[in-house]
């Protein structure tokens, strides 16, 4: 690559960007944030840095500063629509006051209960949430009731100076290690069950104190899994069947002893007969002379045998009818017993918790709760309980042997900021007059307004961005075809100004200037960088929301429409969406991929490829001339196909020979890299997208963001057309403001030319599709 020649990496400098943020961060987790430039003229302390509680303890200390901060004069009320405002931000009536409140940010619930408990390292039981607040956002529920916040820690050391030894500790511990990290289901019932499960589970293993106690525990778990926990009344018809059915298989037991034993009599009395019936014959062949004793014997041997056969034909007609009785009352019974078991295991499924609990604890749990079952239980668990009872586990190493993560430092997915307006131009557009947060909320069906406590202590700040903000909206409801009230997605979208940032954590270039919180569905924007970046965040909430408008069911804050159409029902909407995907990403270009060869690797190539009777592939590498034609060669015919899952061995035959094509043309016989332009066709909009990542995590290359800057391209192409401008919206969505000031480097994070006009168009065909579905 370029940078990598003039040895600059994009990381080097830094130069706004916009983006989706879900704190806290979770594995997987998509986050990506807009980081703002630092203000040149004046130190702007970080409002992360600025608690209630300071401020409160402030402004008791201090007075005279709170003094100076009070206006000189009464401010002003204002009547306007009926409503009085106030311009005093400590009026109840100031104007620019947060219309309700949205969940997550600083000043309101910044650290919930849960959280707290978490970093405390302490338990939190199902009866301390306040599950009514929690499920107000269902997102946020999701997030917080897992394992890592509500299990706590474990107190090994309290738990063996009260007498619990260490082989049951050691089973206790293995048995937390396999609870799932999160409830299997994500449901409110799902997460109230899991968290009673987490709960019960603490406190039944932890009154065990031998490694046969915590078996029994399992035991119970066991039962309860299987839904065999019964109510008092199923206990006892249940045992009265299985009494009934004892004395049933007793009698059956002695009917069949009966004629078993009859049934050998009569045997052993044929026998006998035919002994001497045989012995009588092979005399009478071999012409010898008859005994009178064999004669005598025989009579007395077939009048044995008539007696038992006549005994045994007896018994036979005797128990057959009982037998027959037995065995249909038997049937019925299992028939009794079975019904109880079954309404006794679908009432557990409805109304035991802990039946529920431990199925939502992950498949690794259930194994080891079915440790006994040597098809489906946990082989490794049934090896801990037999080392534990044999009292192989004398200590206690395993809890005292603490592992020590250190974080892995790795390079930032972002390179540069986007330019960042410092004034906001507008041009056409009709007139909107909006002067309060409530007549903002009330005019777009916004959900909540809310602001940061910089914003409220000043007006001016209040006033700018509820305006730009109204202004803006209005041009993109003018510009989609939708009515204003369609802009808060079905009154599901928030806004905040300056009351979401989370500071320069993790970012090089500073606080986040936009964001869009999937987990809260709201639109943030900071105080001083965020405008400019609305479209862009509008178009992440309409990605993200649109699945629930027109499924009428939650979406997941994961679920975007540009990244899987399919999630929307079939119809245009989805159709549309698929044409966008195809519009942003197909296309006759490739990515430049840095492939690696050692000398072994160089060694390998020139014997393969220069040998006497080189196999085809090698013969293609070296026919083909130059590394890029190779490497793609080796694709084609090794590499993955659509559809078709690669084999342990394909996987190593397809890397080998992109080696080896690597290794031949790289040239240096003590290995080294080679950059190459290979890998599946796309657009240039996508490679250019995968060239701004670079090797570290993506961002722009993603589905999401890569839609989000082409909605600001199609909002600042369509609004251009009509004559006009509208910078709050959207600005500087062009790759000319988009050079490092430090080595010109172009950088191209937007689409252009032909591909842009082509995306332009996929553009109008989805907003067209969600005025349909808007009902606009």
């Amino acid at each position: 690559m370029k940078q990598a020649k003039l040895g600059i990496s994009p990381a080097q400098f830094s130069l706004p960007f916009f983006d989706v943020v879900d704190e806290p961060k979770a594995p997987g987790e998509i986050r990506n944030e807009c980081i703002a430039l630092p203000l040149a003229s004046a130190t702007v302390i970080s409002r992360a840095e600025v608690t209630p509680e300071q401020i409160a303890r402030i402004q008791a200390e201090r007075p005279e500063a709170v003094a100076q901060q009070q206006p000189s004069e009464v401010t002003p009320k204002v009547e306007t629509d009926g409503e009085v405002y106030s311009d005093d931000p400590s009026s109840p009536m100031y104007r620019f006051r947060d219309t309700g409140w949205i969940g997550g940010s600083r000043k309101e619930a910044a650290a919930l209960m849960i959280r707290q408990a978490s970093k405390a390292g302490s338990r939190v039981y199902f009866s301390e949430i306040d599950w009514e607040d929690l499920e107000a956002n269902p997102r946020e529920a999701k997030a917080v009731i897992v394992k890592s916040h509500l299990f706590g820690k474990v107190d090994w050391s309290a738990l063996r100076a009260a007498g619990m030894q260490a082989g049951a500790g050691f089973l206790i511990d293995r048995i937390y290690a396999a609870i799932g990290k999160e409830p299997s289901q994500d449901s409110r019932q799902a997460r109230q069950d899991y968290a009673i499960g987490l709960q019960t589970l603490r406190d039944r293993l932890e009154a065990a104190f031998t490694p046969n106690d915590v078996v029994k525990v399992l035991d119970n778990l066991s039962e309860e899994y299987y839904g065999r926990v019964f109510t008092p009344d199923e206990t006892e018809q249940l045992g009265a069947l299985q009494a009934a059915d004892s004395e049933l298989r007793s009698e059956k037991r002695d009917l069949d002893v009966k004629r078993v034993t009859l049934q050998n009599d009569a045997a052993e009395a044929r026998y006998a007969f035919q002994v001497i019936e045989n012995e009588i014959d092979k005399r009478a062949r071999r012409g010898w002379k008859p005994k009178p004793e064999l004669a005598e014997q025989l009579a007395q041997a077939k009048a044995t045998l008539a007696k038992a056969d006549a005994a045994w034909g007896k018994v036979i007609k005797d128990t057959s009818g009982r037998l027959a009785e037995i065995s249909a009352e038997s049937k019925q019974n299992g028939l009794q017993q079975n019904a109880i078991l079954r309404a006794a295991r679908a009432r557990n499924i409805l109304e035991n918790p802990l039946h529920r609990a431990w199925t939502l604890m992950g498949e690794r749990f259930l194994a080891v709760v079915r440790f006994r079952d040597g098809r489906d239980g946990s082989g490794v668990f049934r090896n801990h309980v037999v080392t534990a009872r044999n009292g192989k586990v004398a200590d206690w190493t395993w809890a005292e042997t603490e592992v020590i993560r250190v974080a892995r430092v790795t390079e930032e997915s972002v390179h540069f900021q986007f330019k960042v307006a410092e004034n906001f131009h507008r041009v056409g557009g009709r007139k909107v007059t909006v002067e309060s947060t409530e007549q903002l909320k009330a005019m777009f069906q916004l959900r909540e307004i809310q602001s940061g406590l910089w914003v409220l202590r000043d007006p001016i700040s209040g006033k700018f961005h509820v305006e730009q903000s109204a202004a803006a909206f209005a041009d993109l409801a003018d510009l989609m075809g939708i009515d204003d009230k369609h802009i808060g997605l079905g009154g599901k979208l928030g806004l905040a100004f300056g009351a979401r940032g989370r500071g320069a954590t993790g970012w090089k270039g500073g606080a986040p200037a936009a964001t869009y919180e999937s987990r809260y569905r709201v639109t943030g924007l900071t105080k001083h960088k965020g405008g400019g970046s609305l479209g862009h965040e509008h178009w992440h909430a309409i990605d993200n929301l649109i699945i629930e408008l027109v499924c009428d069911r939650a979406a997941g804050e994961y679920d975007y429409a540009s990244a899987n159409p399919d999630l929307l029902p079939q119809g245009e909407l989805r159709d549309a969406f698929h044409a966008l995907r195809r519009a942003m990403f197909e296309g006759p270009h490739r990515a430049t991929q840095t492939i690696r060869y050692s000398a072994r690797d160089y060694s390998l190539a020139k014997y393969n490829v220069e040998k006497r009777f080189p196999r085809p592939m090698a013969v293609t590498i070296k026919q083909v001339g130059n590394v890029n034609a190779a490497v793609q060669a080796v694709e084609s015919e090794f590499g993955p196909k659509p559809g078709v899952e690669q084999s342990r061995s394909d996987k190593k035959t397809y890397e080998d020979w992109r080696r080896t094509a690597a290794a031949y043309y790289g040239g240096n016989p003590g290995g080294g890299e080679v950059e190459v332009v290979c890998g599946p066709t796309m657009s240039s909009y996508a490679v250019e997208a995968i060239r701004l990542d670079g090797p570290g995590k993506p961002y722009f290359r993603l589905d999401l963001e890569m839609s989000a800057r082409a909605f600001q391209c199609w909002i600042e192409d369509r609004l251009a057309e009509q004559g006009r401008r509208s910078d709050y919206l959207s600005v500087y969505a062009s790759n000319e403001f988009c050079v490092c000031p430090l080595t010109g480097m172009q950088w191209k994070p937007y689409p252009e030319g032909e591909e842009r006009k082509r995306i332009n168009s996929a553009f109008d065909r989805v907003v067209a599709a969600l005025r349909v579905a808007f009902g606009a």
